[in-house]
């Protein structure tokens, strides 16, 4: 099982972060954690870095790295 961070920006509240983990929860899988006050999401489990980014930025956030 992989884990992997991945660093964010556009995430203002508790909300922004329970859409992100549950968009990744659901389309693949995996089980996340979001930060929001730190900008970031841990994903674990069987990690594509092509759909997490393709996710995310599909829900108005930007990945600007790994960490």
């Amino acid at each position: 099982m992989t884990k992997k961070i991945y660093k964010l920006s556009g995430m203002h509240c508790t909300s922004c972060a329970m859409v992100i983990e549950g968009e990744l929860e659901d389309q693949l899988g995996v089980r996340a954690a979001c930060d929001w006050i730190k900008q970031i999401v841990e994903v674990e489990g069987e990690v594509d870095d092509k759909k997490i980014r393709q996710i995310i930025e599909a829900q108005g956030y930007r990945v600007v790295g790994e960490g």
